[in-house]
């Protein structure tokens, strides 16, 4: 691929990128136009990207792609799909929304993954890779009675393509029939190196840049020739599958009936352009391979791409190390600890060195589960399946099996995409298999497609699996210790958030951690929490508030969401009048339903039940989780309004 300096505004140059309000705009542009407007975009976006946090390494590779489709296509009649859609930061600033860019992922900005709310250019809300070429068979499938049927696109990258449901889609697609292209982004990266054989086949075909090379030099060379020049060019293309294919055997996308183009330079917006007009008339499915660097253009890609994959935002941080303004009193923010990731990461390391059954799996995701260390310390026991949640669930099934004790760190809301594995391999098998369920609860920014809300009701109706949840970091340790021990399958799971800074009730004086037993960490008064989790904190918090107003709030930490502790919790509910429940989780199917279902079947129940959880919707992007917490009544104010409000309707 070309090399390239830095990216920076030349004032020499036009300034290309103020005249694009849309996709119209850049078509007015001349072809050589096109190389200093990517570079502007890509100025653009080092800029704004690290000052507001977000995915910057996939956006800065994928600038020429998205360029060149908006300049061959009309992608108001076309449709292109975004696989993840992380990447799609290029493509809204072609379609009019650069003026946003300083509200990306902020409370009420733009989201940083594509949203019909936000454009008629975008037409999925999607998060999880490898959907992509489904999505635009579909959508093919729905116009191909038209005479003049749009395009369907697909844009994927190489760790999605690893995907099973991607190959599916392939496998279905070309024996449909159909016109797809599918726009293969190859940047050898997901967020960590891309994994598997999949993966060293398209480096085979990345490493023979001598053809690529060759081929365009060639190609060049011809065109030029006046009058006969196309001709011989066109001649020699069968000449040149013949070297790529004796360079480069057993093309897998032409035994499956795709169109294979490429590989192709994917900074090379003109030929890039070029490309897309050649195929975009092309039946079936045609692959385009693009060769991409993640992070062009950041001084770390080179060395650190998985750095530049995202980043936190200068802007953000700033925010964030802030005093809390309530009224016109600074409150200080509560000290915090380690990340829950972190406290899982380094709890698992722990007992690794204590037990050599103890293996770690990942989907594609080492870095974002905190797997790191365990892999440097332990590569023999470490795996990284790529993105194949269902292969990684099942896997882990055959380990346990055969005697060792595997734990799958995979984040809540992608574990959802390897629930028949769950259900069969699994919980119908009994076996041993810990899921460290990162993510779980709300997750700021990331929005609707990464909040782990619905794991307690997915995995609840499973014979034989335990659900727990810590609320510190040293209840994270013996957490999992627990679930190492226990035989058979465990979910845990914690937030993307710190764990508190000050434990207030220190390890000897706690309650040890026993299949299905909950800890009371006060009593007394008319009310009990009963808080699962995360949420134990902010239970415990609203007991201060409640008791410096002379009320007396007593608190439960359920630490197992199922089995639940019946025994307790049929004490208490004769015990006090009000019982709620707190979870970060929907209501429907989770520890409050739980609750209520074991509560129905008490006799004499005194107490009544006010299950708090997350509402019947999906909830929207914001700054921070805390904002999310609030909007839900799931933050310290909310949960003491609604217990105020139980006790004195009218003083609230």
């Amino acid at each position: 691929m070309s090399e390239t300096p830095s990216p920076s505004l030349d004032s020499a140059r036009p300034d290309y990128l103020s005249r694009i309000d849309g996709p119209a705009d850049l078509k007015r542009l001349a072809r050589p136009e096109l190389r200093d407007l990517c570079d502007q975009m890509r100025a653009f976006l080092l800029e704004s990207v690290q000052e507001t946090g977000g995915h910057l390494g996939s956006n800065l590779g994928v600038v020429e792609i998205a360029t060149a489709l908006h300049y061959v296509f009309d992608l108001k009649r076309d449709r292109v799909v975004w696989d993840v859609s992380h990447q799609c930061y290029p493509h809204k600033i072609l379609t009019g929304r650069k003026a946003r860019f300083a509200t990306m992922r902020q409370t009420d900005g733009l989201c940083g993954f594509t949203h019909p709310a936000e454009s008629e250019y975008d037409l999925f809300h999607t998060g999880h890779a490898g959907t992509s070429i489904s999505l635009a068979l579909g959508l093919a499938m729905g116009t191909s009675h038209e005479p003049d049927p749009p395009c369907a696109i697909a844009v994927i990258g190489d760790a999605s393509l690893g995907a099973g449901v991607a190959f599916e889609a392939l496998n279905n697609a070309a024996a449909s029939g159909e016109r797809v292209l599918v726009v293969l982004n190859d940047n050898e990266w997901s967020i960590s190196k891309s994994v598997g054989s999949l993966a060293r086949y398209l480096s085979k075909i990345r490493s023979s840049r001598t053809v690529q090379r060759a081929n365009q030099e060639i190609h060049n060379l011809l065109t030029s020739i006046p009058v006969i020049g196309s001709r011989v060019d066109r001649a020699l293309e069968d000449a040149t599958e013949v070297m790529r294919h004796a360079l480069v055997p057993g093309h897998v996308f032409e035994g499956l009936g795709v169109t294979y183009v490429g590989p192709v330079d994917g900074h090379d917006v003109g030929a890039l352009v070029e490309t897309f007009e050649r195929v975009r008339r092309l039946d079936g499915v045609v692959l385009v391979h693009a060769l991409t660097d993640k992070g062009k253009g950041h001084p770390q890609a080179p060395t650190h791409p998985e750095r530049v994959h995202g980043v936190k935002g200068t802007a953000k941080i700033a925010r964030a190390d802030s005093a809390k303004v309530v009224g016109k009193v600074a409150v200080a923010k509560p000290l915090t600890g380690p990340s829950y990731t972190k406290a899982f990461a380094d709890a698992l390391v722990k007992l690794a060195e204590r037990d050599v059954r103890v293996h770690a799996l990942t989907a594609g995701m080492p870095s974002g589960t905190g797997l790191e260390e365990f892999a440097e310390r332990f590569p023999a026991r470490f795996h990284d399946t790529g993105i194949t949640e269902q292969h990684a669930v099942a896997q882990a099934a055959g380990m346990a099996k055969s005697g060792l004790r595997p734990v799958a760190a995979i984040y809540s809301t992608f574990l959802q995409r390897a629930y028949d594995q769950v259900f069969q391999e699994v919980a119908l098998q009994n076996l041993p298999v810990v899921f460290a369920m990162d993510r779980s609860g709300l997750v700021g920014q990331d929005g609707p497609t990464h909040n782990g809300v619905f794991d307690l009701a997915y995995l609840r109706t499973l014979p034989n699996m335990t659900l727990c949840a810590p609320r510190d970091a040293t209840d994270m340790q013996r957490m999992l210790e627990f679930a190492l021990r226990h035989d058979g399958p465990v979910g845990l799971r914690y937030p993307r958030d710190n764990c508190p800074g000050v434990e207030r009730i220190q390890p000897r004086e706690r309650r040890e951690i026993a299949l299905g037993k909950a800890e009371a960490l006060s009593e007394g008064g008319e009310v009990v929490l009963w808080a699962y989790g995360a949420l134990v904190q902010t239970a415990l918090e609203v007991a201060e508030r409640c008791a410096r107003r002379g009320v007396e709030i007593a608190v439960v930490d359920a630490r197992f969401a199922k089995p639940l502790d019946e025994e307790m919790l049929a004490r208490d509910v004769q015990r006090y009048r009000y019982l709620f429940t707190l979870e970060e989780h929907q209501r429907c199917g989770g520890f409050g339903s739980a609750v209520l279902e074991a509560v129905s079947r008490f006799p004499n129940v005194r107490a009544s039940v006010r299950v708090l959880g997350l509402p019947d919707r999906f909830i929207e992007h914001r700054t921070t989780r805390e904002e999310q917490l609030a909007e839900v009544g799931l933050d310290a104010d909310g949960i003491e309004r609604a217990v105020r409000f139980a006790l004195s309707p009218k003083l609230v």
